[in-house]
């Protein structure tokens, strides 16, 4: 079983500045031990310098060479000097013990030379051609100082860390308080809702404001989605409902006077292969558009399926259909959506005309795209309800909307096939009357 405790936006912060603060007062203090020890350096060096030179200006007008050294490692009792003359050398106090030291094996850093009993620093020069002067600088009090302003640096150190750590830690929950209001309502929200929810907007930070928005847009769709689903289900319901009751109606007819009126029988069973043909057919229309799959594009030869389908519906319906067709126009599509297309609009345009109207069909082409137009002579579409029309199962006259058979979702179908080759479908008047339906599709590149 895995116990580990889950990572927060909020622990990821914390643990970020945290490092982060940690990181600057590690790169600060390293920056001040190296500055301190350049500068115990440079001071070493300008006091040997300093020594060097006195010693150059007055070691030859000086009789008394002792005293001379005496007074100047007076100041500090740790440092030497020798100076070695010709055949004859001299020292200061302390200084052949110090030089002594010095000369032991000892870790040396340029020419600070560290040793048991203190750090030294350590500089020879020759200053004529008969006379060497060796300076040894003892530094201890510099280090020893700049180790305890090291010591109170580090304990500023904690003690801000300290007194940060509950700051960092609460900024942290207040950067991240956004997105855990986002994921509370996120899991308030129900899918089963009949209302619209959204989630709240931070103003800032921007990243989360965006989120929010984003995520609004997607509750947006989905909740369109699903209220288009639900009346879609209501709808294909009472659609199915109307010829199942019938059937049903008929069933039972038979079952209880078909002994004794046998007459029955062939008018019941006749209005029963309609209804389920109706049934049928609407049912081949819903998984068409529900589970429409997409197939390998070919090139097909459109006039032709135009030709076999308006060949079809002439024998079904009492309009005279007329063709305008080039009989050589290609297109990349499957011929099952192309027959479903033109099927649909000229099945919609037969059942709204009156009987013995013309319906006028053209098909042309140009170097971007193929323009089918149907044009009727029916009753016409209202511009309000035009874009209506492709919903499912709407019928602008719902007054005759019995009087005409299909299943409502021929105009649907349409709709989804032009989208899915990314076109378009234009509804206008036709003059005197009637409706023109004009469908263009791009040609692939």
């Amino acid at each position: 079983m895995n116990n580990t405790r889950p990572i927060t936006a909020s622990r990821q912060l914390t643990r970020l500045f945290l490092t982060l603060f940690a990181t600057i007062l590690v790169i600060i203090n390293f920056l001040f031990v190296v500055t301190a020890a350049d500068l115990i350096y440079r001071y070493a060096d300008e006091q040997a310098e300093e020594v060097i030179e006195t010693i150059e200006e007055d070691w030859p007008r000086n009789k008394n060479q002792e005293t001379f050294l005496n007074a100047y490692v007076a100041r500090q009792d740790d440092d030497a000097i020798e100076i070695t003359d010709g055949e004859q050398k001299y020292i200061s106090p302390k200084a052949h013990k110090i030089f002594k030291r010095i000369d032991q094996r000892n870790l040396a850093i340029k020419n600070l030379q560290l040793t048991r009993h203190g750090v030294y620093y350590l500089r020879q020069q020759k200053i004529d051609h008969n006379r060497i002067v060796k300076v040894a600088i003892n530094v201890d009090d510099l280090i020893e100082l700049t180790c305890w302003l090291l010591i109170v640096t580090l304990l500023i150190n904690l003690a801000i860390s300290i007194i940060a750590l509950p700051i960092i830690h609460r900024l942290a929950r207040r950067w991240t308080q956004p997105l855990t209001n986002l994921d509370n309502e996120i899991d308030a929200i129900t899918p089963q809702s009949n209302r619209l929810k959204t989630l709240t907007v931070p103003q800032q930070p921007l990243e989360v404001r965006k989120v929010a928005q984003s995520f609004n847009h997607l509750l947006g769709r989905q909740y369109r989605t699903m209220q288009r689903e639900k009346e879609f289900i209501a709808n294909a319901s009472h659609e199915l409902k109307t010829p199942l009751a019938g059937i049903l109606g008929h069933v039972n007819l038979i079952r209880r006077h078909g002994d004794k009126h046998p007459e029955l029988i062939a008018k019941s069973l006749k209005y029963i292969d309609q209804e389920a043909q109706q049934m049928s057919q609407l049912i081949n229309e819903l998984l068409i558009l529900e589970g429409h799959q997409t197939k390998k594009l070919t090139e097909i030869n459109l006039s032709k399926i135009v030709f076999a389908e308006v060949e079809s519906l002439q024998g079904a319906y009492h309009q005279k259909f007329i063709t305008d067709l080039n009989p050589n126009i290609s297109y990349r599509i499957t011929k099952g959506d192309f027959q479903s297309l033109v099927h649909n609009l000229l099945e919609n345009a037969a059942k709204y005309s009156p009987t013995n109207s013309t319906i006028n069909v053209q098909l042309t082409a140009d170097d971007s795209q193929i323009v089918l137009k149907v044009t009727d002579q029916g009753q016409g579409i209202a511009k309000e309800n035009r874009q209506k029309v492709f919903e499912r199962f709407y019928r602008e006259d719902e007054s005759h909307s019995n009087k005409v058979a299909g299943s409502g979702i021929g105009l649907s179908i349409v709709k989804m096939i032009i989208e899915k080759y990314h076109g378009k479908i234009m509804i206008r008047d036709n003059e005197p009357v009637g409706t023109i339906f004009t469908v263009y599709l791009p040609k692939q590149k």
